[in-house]
């Protein structure tokens, strides 16, 4: 072989090794890697601040499931009480206000929330939400303000509930609901359905299955779903933990985005790395900002000119405002404690019922 060959046989060597190489990095770049969870690594006791690498999808849905849509509505008559009366409201929750009030009207108040479904029987089922989310008081008063008034004395408007309706929320049907036992100190509340007369929505209600762990265990950044029923919609939303422990009761923030209805949903999270979950809290509120407007009396206004003077009183309205990425949570360590207080309610409805504590 001359030399002019053997450069030729080099040169088509070096070409096929070259494609050969090429493939065989396309092959490598192409090929893909399945992740589970039982591949991840068991982390401290503490809960772990790393994001899923796996697929929890599947027990999100599942723990979704015990989760329901609640709503409460009270009707009010409100009573403006007569200039020159002046009396407090320890005074005005003893009279019948309509013989003391210069004008009338009704209001209604509404509220809603998200409940966890603890347990049922053929007859009832128990579920667990906040306080603010279920409770209107009977009588709620405003004051008189002004110059020589002394401030939250005088009562200036009285309402009293007149009805008040819960309902009870799946994909299917509806159904009411009776308060049984609240704690407003810690903002949680029992309420029960009556599957009796109700059977349909029996079927949608499934018993919470993940055990309760330990919110003390969390720190700032270990990462927690909130499931819930913000502005009526089946919602799970993810974030970090932004202070732990923030009281006695060890509750916590978190930068979870919240919206109105999330109220009473359940918070989890994981210490072996997404394998399982823990129950570590309930979602109750999102900081506000609260700012006042000066708006117009509407009464005085006329509908059907769309420009128009105006010389009318000027009242100030208030607007609250969320304050997204800053949410209070509500501890394991409360509903542990608020649980064993109402124990005897929960074991009339199961005999063999056991705090969900030991996971």
């Amino acid at each position: 072989m001359n030399v002019h060959s053997t450069l030729n046989f080099m040169k088509r060597s070096v070409w096929w090794l070259l494609i050969a190489l090429f493939i065989g990095l396309g092959a490598g770049c192409t090929q893909t890697y399945e992740v589970t969870v039982d591949d991840l690594p068991e982390t401290d006791p503490f809960y772990t601040s790393g994001y899923p690498i796996a697929d929890v999808s599947d027990q999100i849905e599942s723990i979704q499931q015990s989760i329901i849509r609640i709503t409460s509505t009270a009707r009010y008559r409100v009573y403006l009480i007569e200039d020159g009366i002046n009396m407090t409201s320890a005074e005005a929750d003893t009279i019948n206000p309509a013989e003391f009030a210069m004008d009338q009207t009704t209001v209604e108040e509404s509220s809603a929330g998200s409940a966890i479904v603890m347990g049922k029987t053929a007859d009832r089922a128990m579920l667990l939400t906040c306080a603010h989310t279920v409770e209107f008081p009977e009588r709620v008063f405003s004051f008189k303000a002004g110059p020589g008034i002394p401030e939250n004395t005088y009562v200036r408007t009285i309402a009293v509930k007149q009805n008040h309706v819960n309902m009870a929320l799946t994909d299917r049907t509806l159904a009411p609901y009776s308060l049984v036992q609240e704690d407003r100190i810690r903002d949680l509340a029992l309420i029960q359905i009556n599957l009796r007369d109700f059977e349909q929505i029996g079927e949608d209600l499934n018993p919470l299955k993940v055990p309760m762990g330990y919110s003390e265990n969390l720190r700032s950044g270990s990462v927690i779903y909130v499931m819930g029923y913000p502005k009526g919609f089946e919602t799970v939303t993810r974030g970090i933990v932004t202070q732990a422990n923030r009281n006695d009761r060890a509750d916590f923030l978190t930068d979870a985005l919240y919206n109105r209805g999330i109220s009473g949903g359940i918070i989890v999270a994981s210490k072996d790395n997404f394998k399982t979950f823990d129950w570590v809290g309930m979602s109750n509120a999102g900081i506000a900002t609260r700012e006042f407007y000066l708006v117009p009396d509407e009464q005085q206004l006329d509908p059907d000119l769309s420009y128009q003077f105006y010389d009318g009183s000027i009242m100030a309205k208030e607007i609250a405002s969320l304050d997204y990425g800053l949410t209070q949570a509500i501890s394991t360590r409360s509903i542990r404690e608020f649980l064993d207080q109402n124990r005897s309610v929960l074991r009339s409805l199961d005999r063999s019922y056991r705090l969900p504590q030991d996971n």
